[in-house]
């Protein structure tokens, strides 16, 4: 039985290139018994056609996806936060069963929802444990997608929310250890379907940069040195491996700038560290 207690607003982010797109990914969330609040992203809000129950929330600039779904948080009245792509489309059922899921464990931080793309596959970087064999098993787990999951109010003010300053890339993952550092769980829930269109990091003009630095600033900012090291070393060589041959240049220069700036350092505790490991993802790559 559903909690009435418990309510889910959606943030869905747009810098208004998408509009159909984001029409649609706002019509999944209402004909599911979502409320929806749209953040436009360094754009005016001229031009955007959703329905009048959904809010409208202008950023002014475009303060990156942290940013963009840290304004979308605030601007929300629920106890639980929906975070969905604007190119996304929520499968239905969705809203009723994350409500559930948190209603049923008061511990559960965030949850995970299961993306497939036009060919009803999941992408190995949409899968929030190791392989890709995993995509079909529920069960708890160390990190959770940015476009297709939800968040308990109470967790994300505890840990005191995203790290903004990523704009772009890791930025759940950073967000994940902490809740899970809190005593914070995380779920993945298989039978919860958003629809995705296959993707790439190249699509964003910077996106290979911004992530080369963000795996540096992440754990600087979020690691035991001793694990840190290990791990930025691990993600400059996986990182260029995995990089189109065009993005190679580029990821490394972005990994050379994420040893600048003051990143507010705050480390995890080693028992965080060996229960990251428990879930099958110890963050040394």
């Amino acid at each position: 039985m559903k909690d009435e207690s418990i309510a889910v607003e959606w943030v869905l982010l747009t810098t208004g290139d998408r509009p159909e797109a984001h029409v649609e990914a706002v019509q999944s969330v209402l004909l599911d018994g979502g409320l929806a609040i749209l953040v436009a992203n360094g754009c005016g809000s001229d031009g955007i056609d959703v329905p009048a129950e959904v809010a409208i929330v202008e950023s002014g600039r475009n303060l990156g996806v942290p940013g963009g779904r840290d304004l979308g948080v605030r601007e929300s009245g629920t106890p639980i936060v929906g975070f969905l792509d604007d190119d996304a489309i929520l499968g239905r059922g969705a809203t009723e069963r994350i409500c559930e899921v948190f209603a049923a464990d008061d511990r559960v931080g965030a949850v995970s929802l299961h993306l497939v793309d036009e060919a009803g596959v999941t992408a190995r970087r949409h899968v929030p444990r190791r392989g890709s064999a995993g995509a079909g098993e529920s069960g708890e787990v160390v990190t959770f997608l940015g476009g297709a999951s939800a968040i308990r109010r109470a967790a994300y003010n505890d840990v005191g929310g995203y790290f903004t300053d990523l704009f772009y890339g890791h930025e759940e993952l950073e967000l994940s250890w902490r809740l899970i550092d809190a005593g914070w769980s995380i779920r993945y829930l298989a039978d919860v379907d958003v629809f995705h269109p296959k993707t790439d990091i190249s699509r964003h003009a910077d996106g290979w940069r911004l992530t080369g630095r963000n795996r540096v600033w992440i754990a600087r900012r979020t690691l035991p040195w001793a694990i840190a090291i290990v791990h930025v070393i691990s993600w400059l060589f996986l990182g260029l491996v995995r990089a189109p041959s065009g993005c190679r240049c580029s990821y490394a220069m972005g990994w050379l700038l994420g040893w600048r700036g003051n990143v507010g350092r705050n480390p995890i505790r080693w028992s965080t560290v060996r229960r990251l490991g428990q879930l099958g993802r110890l963050p040394i790559c």
